[in-house]
């Protein structure tokens, strides 16, 4: 028998951004990160888990 498990995880990591104000900084952290500046490693891991289909039940 074969099931479907999805694997989720939470991860976060500091970043450091020069501003003018807290929104322009937010804009700014998600285009680095969009553009693949700020990439987010292994090692700081907050949460994962471990969730079947719930099609699996129905077979």
């Amino acid at each position: 028998m074969q099931f479907e498990i999805l694997i989720e995880e939470t991860i976060s990591d500091i970043f450091y951004i020069n501003a003018h104000t807290r929104e322009e900084a937010v804009l700014l952290a998600r285009q680095k990160y969009r553009q693949g500046e700020f990439v987010l490693k292994p090692g700081h891991l907050l949460d994962v888990k471990f969730i079947p289909s719930s099609d699996d039940e129905a077979e």
